[in-house]
């Protein structure tokens, strides 16, 4: 999958437009298409494109939609997973890039955390 197509799913176009909205600016046209290469590797990595990633997370209930946590947990470490495949020895690189993740995650509704670095 190249970047251009990471850029045309629905989750992917709501990330980018909640990212402006948010931070009352859109993203440069550099530092997007580095956004969109992180998620795209990422993508590869789960073996999964970004709709699927966000909807694997989501399960319907009588009360409503649901986070399955445990889904999100398996989704957390594997971004701590790509963090390290990353970094390359750079502990900073690898937490942007999970950083990334997390964001296009948060924005389509999935609140994530980071682990602390040490």
């Amino acid at each position: 999958m190249t970047t251009d197509e990471v850029a045309n799913f629905a989750t992917v176009r709501q990330w980018l437009e909640a990212y402006s909205s948010h931070w009352n600016r859109a993203a440069e046209a550099a530092e997007q298409q580095h956004k969109l290469d992180l998620l795209r590797r990422y993508c590869e990595l789960a073996g999964r494109d970004p709709d699927a990633l966000v909807a694997n997370l989501f399960r319907q209930t009588p009360t409503g939609t649901k986070i399955w946590m445990k889904r999100r947990r398996t989704e957390m470490a594997r971004i701590d997973e790509f963090e390290t495949l990353i970094a390359e020895g750079d502990q900073r690189a690898g937490r942007e890039a999970g950083n990334a993740v997390r964001s296009f995650f948060i924005h389509n509704g999935v609140a994530l955390t980071a682990t602390p670095l040490r």
